[in-house]
């Protein structure tokens, strides 16, 4: 029998060729830290969650599947999103589209690409 997921995305993957340096990109960029793993022969990155029931992913080594600069946008959560938006360049990032404000009280948003050409979101609630 098939399970019913409690969300929709239930896992995201952020390929990088230098693992370890993404590792720290995504670190420093967000302030946070990422817990390594490794399942099998595949080690992964995690991004830390709050809730045992949220959606969670990794950085993980190019294994199948190439960065790219096109595609679907994953956002990350981000507590200082002009903070992150500060550091990124230095940091060897681009921010792609600048922070946007969303409607009601829903936060602010902007696009960056990491270093290896992958779009990804940034939302601040």
């Amino acid at each position: 029998m098939t399970q019913t997921p409690n969300h929709a995305i239930t896992w995201f993957s952020i390929p990088a060729r230098d693992y370890d340096k993404s590792i720290g990109f995504y670190e420093k960029l967000l302030d946070i830290s990422l817990t390594k793993v490794v399942e099998g022969d595949m080690p992964f990155a995690m991004f830390p969650k709050a809730q045992e029931d949220g959606i969670s992913g990794g950085v993980t080594p190019v294994h199948g599947v190439e960065p790219a600069s096109g595609g679907v946008v994953i956002y990350l959560a981000c507590s200082d999103l002009d903070g992150a938006l500060g550091r990124v360049s230095g940091l060897g990032g681009d921010v792609v589209m600048p922070k946007m404000a969303l409607p009601g009280d829903m936060g602010d948003i902007a696009i960056i690409s990491d270093l290896d050409g992958n779009p990804v979101g940034l939302h601040q609630a």
